[in-house]
């Protein structure tokens, strides 16, 4: 079952039933999606609570679904790990500046873009077999692909864990394109779920409580992979690692944790969504757990040994990410002055760690 659900049965202040049913909510498009009334329309659905019936709740994250007491059919009839599904019709409806007319279809809707989570315009599709998530932009910026691909460069350089991003367009809009890294036998488990399964001690420390689960759980090398990623959310000022942008990998067969997840989601990061005039690259705050404003420097005092981190090897990483900048400067309409700042803003966090590390 769920983590989630899970807790709850083991938690007497919780109504059981209310946390599934917060769940299963919780498998639709939220809310708060990008142009979200757009794509209903486009999509020609009267909710995203409609789209969720339309393929038994099925994720490319877990294997949870869903169906009719009476129907016959089996897990193995209609998961999209191996199950082809259409896409064009959600890639037109997210990523149009317009409501269309299209060719709209039933099929179009049984696909597992019913259940993708998150603020940003996103979409799976099948490439050679395999799937892949784009995904668009949610501040006037438009810089989060851009963010996605200077996160990946970073992590592949320092030899980080990470759910690789490459740059590309559809519909013409510049995207971020990852490959799916959950495999038909796993589901990605959030931190917060695993965050509540074990009461917190007399720790104080949020980071070391989370560290003593997941050993509990048997993960290997937790402590240097949580400190990769929020070293790297130092460096790029990520403001938004919420509790469910990391977590683990749990093997549904096995019923055991196999890792920590890659680090993935990272997009909101190098100051995209305040205005050029605005934009501070010496400290700001970030997401620390259930610390929704902590300061980035005040990271650095979690990492248990700052020296393991050899930051000569991101080289170059400046002077390639000043000239991505300008190859996509006028598709992202951004100035010469916000692209000094953001050059220049990268240049200093990466120079200030070295001097710290010294």
């Amino acid at each position: 079952m769920p983590l989630r659900i899970k807790n709850a049965l083991n938690d007497k202040s919780k109504n059981t039933i209310k946390e599934l049913n917060h769940w299963f909510k919780g498998r639709c498009i939220p809310s708060w999606r990008k142009d979200l009334k757009r794509l209903l329309d486009n999509l020609h659905s009267e909710s995203t609570d409609k789209l969720l019936d339309k393929a038994y709740g099925l994720s490319l994250s877990d294997q949870y679904w869903f169906k009719e007491e009476s129907d016959s059919i089996e897990w193995k009839d209609i998961h999209f790990f191996d199950h082809d599904f259409e896409s064009m019709e959600f890639i037109t409806a997210s990523f149009s500046s317009s409501t269309q007319e299209s060719s709209y279809n039933q099929q179009s809707l049984i696909s597992p873009n019913n259940t993708t989570d998150g603020m940003l315009q996103k979409t799976w599709i099948i490439e050679n077999r395999k799937r892949y998530l784009i995904k668009g932009t949610y501040t006037p910026s438009r810089q989060e692909p851009l963010n996605e691909w200077l996160a990946s460069t970073i992590c592949n350089r320092l030899g980080f864990d990470h759910c690789h991003y490459e740059l590309s367009f559809y519909n013409k809009t510049l995207v971020s394109k990852c490959k799916n890294f959950i495999k038909d036998n796993e589901e990605i488990i959030p931190a917060c779920d695993l965050f509540e399964s074990v009461k917190k001690d007399n720790n104080p420390y949020d980071f070391e409580h989370y560290i003593h689960i997941l050993e509990k759980l048997d993960i290997k090398n937790v402590r240097n992979e949580l400190e990769n990623m929020f070293i790297l959310d130092y460096l790029i000022m990520n403001e938004d690692r919420h509790l469910r942008n990391f977590g683990a990998i749990f093997n549904v067969e096995t019923l055991k944790y196999e890792k920590l997840a890659p680090i993935f989601d990272t997009d909101q990061s190098m100051q995209c969504s305040k205005i050029t005039s605005k934009m501070n690259f010496y400290d700001g705050y970030g997401k620390f757990f259930y610390n929704t404003n902590k300061k980035f420097s005040d990271y650095l005092n979690y990492i248990s040994n700052l020296s393991r981190f050899d930051l000569s090897l991101l080289g170059n990483i400046v002077e390639e990410y000043k000239n991505l900048l300008y190859k996509y400067r006028e598709t992202m309409d951004m100035s010469e002055t916000r692209i000094e700042k953001l050059v220049n803003g990268l240049d200093y966090r990466i120079n200030h760690l070295k001097e710290i590390i010294g």
